[in-house]
């Protein structure tokens, strides 16, 4: 889609005139029912598809464009589904729900146990012209549902889905996310999930297909090891996590959400991948984003305060989930004294309360942990990590 008629969209959600005025399918009296919502979807995917910000880089206003025309998108399609109820006939006496307007960041709390619901047994999409049929439900997050199923090759893969399309918005940041930072000559690549593309079910809920993660979350990790990982496994852990945010931010990105249950880390070859980008802001300083997201425990003070988005809030995040993994209080910091000195003061920097006085630059905080290693365990070598 050339800018000129990314404009013209812009010109067409703007004068109004609901659901019909974007999705012709409505205006089509022959259809109903389920052919009626397959015929939304594919005009749904049609205009994201045309309308995605990865079109337009190097041109950042209509990036940003492009983003505010797929949340307009996505809350008239939204209106659609209610418009047409559930098998495609008019809903009885239930009105349009207006957006709602932007609000707070959202509390992160444990994901209620949604698994298996009635009607939700198994989930088929259609991807790239490809049907994929996921039959095993894995625990949801906090927004989405996740399904497995297995992919090219026998390839693992997991379906993200949201829970509610109210979340949709959620489901293509994480998207937008992963195509800016998936970059084929980056070593960052193994500590990120990987993409392999988006869709919509048919009740017009957004997903992503991912790559499945394998390895042990840090909530899995303290649970495991309950006196905590030792301080020389929690040296490589804090590298790869400061290396993966410290090549987000030169991207533009803030991850938002950092805290050990996004922290997957497989112990047999010392991966670590940092998940659930859903909440990333996008070049705070140019497009005013905020926070989107608050933990009680692994957000940063500015998070609850509104404050600027800054890289120094994913740092304080890192600090604290690595005392988590130490077996601290992550709020207390109360590291014990097996840990050294030396990297008990590093942490403690990188989750100091205040934003001007803690850490700022992820790549300074990279090169200083390894000499924190090499004053406390010597030189690098390979440290076999049994859990």
């Amino acid at each position: 889609m050339r800018i000129e008629e990314l404009r013209r969209l812009r010109d067409l959600l703007a004068r109004g005139g609901g659901p019909e005025a974007v999705f012709m399918s409505l205006r089509d009296r022959s259809l109903q029912g389920p052919a009626l919502q397959r015929a939304l979807g594919e005009e749904m995917r049609r205009w994201l598809a045309s309308v995605g910000p990865e079109r337009f880089g190097g041109n950042p206003e209509a990036q940003d464009l492009a983003r505010r025309l797929q949340r307009e998108l996505t809350e008239i399609y939204a209106q659609a589904l209610l418009r047409v109820g559930p098998t495609g006939s008019p809903p009885a006496a239930e009105g349009v729900r207006e957006p709602a307007p932007e609000a707070a960041p959202r509390w992160a709390e444990p994901a209620p146990e949604r698994l298996d619901p009635p009607g939700r047994h198994a989930l088929r999409v259609e991807i790239g012209g490809t049907t994929l049929e996921f039959a095993e439900r894995l625990p949801d997050g906090d927004v989405a549902e996740l399904w497995r199923a297995p992919g090219e090759d026998g390839d693992p893969c997991v379906a993200k889905v949201a829970i509610e399309a109210t979340d949709n918005d959620l489901i293509h940041g994480e998207a937008e996310a992963l195509q800016r930072l998936d970059d084929p000559n980056a070593r960052q690549r193994a500590l990120l999930p990987r993409l392999h593309g988006r869709f919509f079910t048919p009740d017009g809920r957004a997903g992503n297909l991912l790559g499945l993660v394998e390895g042990l979350s840090g909530l899995e990790l303290r649970a495991r090891l309950p006196d905590g990982v030792p301080p020389e496994h929690i040296v490589w852990i804090g590298r790869r996590l400061l290396s993966v945010v410290g090549y987000a931010h030169s991207k533009g990105l803030i991850h938002g959400n950092i805290e050990p249950a996004h922290v997957i880390v497989r112990p047999r070859d010392h991966r670590v991948v940092l998940i659930d980008w859903c909440y990333a802001i996008v070049e705070p300083g140019r497009t005013g984003q905020g926070f989107r997201a608050i933990h009680d425990e692994y957000s940063a003070p500015e998070v609850a305060e509104r404050g600027p988005a800054t890289p120094a809030a994913d740092l304080l995040s890192i600090g604290r989930t690595l005392a988590f993994l130490l077996g601290a209080d992550p709020l207390e910091l109360d590291l014990g004294t097996h840990v050294p000195d030396r990297l008990q003061r590093f942490i403690r920097y990188l989750a100091r309360p205040s934003r001007l006085q803690r850490a700022q630059d992820a790549w300074d905080m990279y090169a200083e942990l390894e000499r924190v290693r090499e004053a406390c365990f010597g030189p690098h070598v390979f440290r076999e990590f049994v859990v």
